[in-house]
């Protein structure tokens, strides 16, 4: 009996104990209250002492940087009003608990846990988002011109004015803002692919009007360029022929003037070799020069009205022999 008493003893011992200590980790603070009341804050990690419940309880809350991403799944989209159009957004919050004492017992005072302090969250940026785009346009949330976006210092306001309200309110810091979707809502979506249609499709033809232009320019250019070298090329050529020309009738000349006789003769074989061919019929005067080589080559000479054998030498009509 006495060793049942014993045990049962130190059991009980143990339990005390047990309920006494308790552990601070590196990512956690702690609040230890006494009959609900909060008489510590730990922000240090380590084996810390108490007294056993129900006098001390622990409350441990994340002190690491946290994520929100809004609205959730469960949730539905939520539209927000610009100065000219409705958008669809979500958003994520960094944030985590002020590393001090004050901020620490004024998160277990106000939301006490993660899942309250996220709502509030929620509901604060919300708020200051949807205030934020109903002071600009569309066109400053969405655009591909650098001095007309603004969006960066929309949120960073946004990220600003929400860490005031909850750090004063819930000791919550908020480390970022950042959308993680912009789009229009699902009823006006249809139209305004329309109109970016239409207005993509009228750049297309201004941008192609403005090519179309730009290559008839570019062809004219490239037309006069070839006229005026063509030109170059028909002067240059011009004068090579004329120069060509001339020293052609130098040689000539000077041929004419070594053997007149034979430079006529091999004149008239160049004429008889162009301007003859089996085919041709000739009418000469009687006492035309080119006759007497006809006559010595073997030409029938025919008078009108006479037989084609007959040989005259006064026949003004000559017909190539075969």
């Amino acid at each position: 009996m006495r060793k049942i008493v014993l045990t049962l003893l130190i059991l009980l011992l143990v339990a005390v104990a047990w309920s006494a200590t308790f552990q601070v980790d590196e990512s956690q603070f702690a609040v230890v209250t006494r009959f609900g009341e909060p008489i510590r804050v730990l922000t240090e990690s380590g084996l810390q002492f108490k007294w056993p419940a129900p006098v001390d309880r622990v409350t441990h809350f994340d002190a690491r940087l946290l994520a929100l991403e809004y609205p959730r799944a469960s949730m539905p989209s939520r539209e927000y009003l610009t100065q000219d159009r409705n958008v669809e957004a979500a958003f994520c919050i960094c944030w985590r608990i002020h590393d001090d004492e004050a901020s620490i017992l004024r998160f277990f005072k106000s939301v006490g846990n993660r899942a309250r302090a996220e709502e509030a969250m929620g509901d604060i940026a919300v708020a200051e988002l949807g205030a934020a785009f109903g002071r600009h346009r569309l066109t400053q949330l969405i655009s591909a011109d650098a001095k007309e976006y603004r969006l960066p210092v929309i949120l960073n306001d946004v990220r600003t004015e929400c860490q005031r309200r909850a750090g004063e309110t819930y000791g919550i810091e908020i480390v970022d803002v950042r959308l993680t979707r912009l789009n229009f809502p699902m009823q006006n979506r249809r139209s305004v692919f329309d109109r970016m249609r239409a207005e993509r499709q009228r750049l297309a033809q201004q941008y192609r009007s403005e090519g179309e232009s730009e290559a008839m320019k570019i062809r004219a250019a490239a037309d006069r360029q070839r006229d005026q070298i063509l030109a170059e090329a028909f002067k240059e050529a011009e004068q090579i022929r004329g120069k060509a020309d001339a020293q052609a009738t130098a040689i000539y000349a000077e041929a004419v003037g070594q053997d007149p006789e034979f430079y006529e003769f091999l004149r008239t074989l160049e004429l008889y070799t162009t301007a003859f061919n089996e085919k041709t019929v000739a009418v000469f005067s009687a006492d035309n020069p080119l006759l007497k080589l006809l006559n010595e080559a073997g030409f029938d000479i025919v008078r009108p009205g006479k037989s084609p054998g007959t040989r005259e030498s006064d026949t003004p009509t000559t017909r190539p022999g075969s």
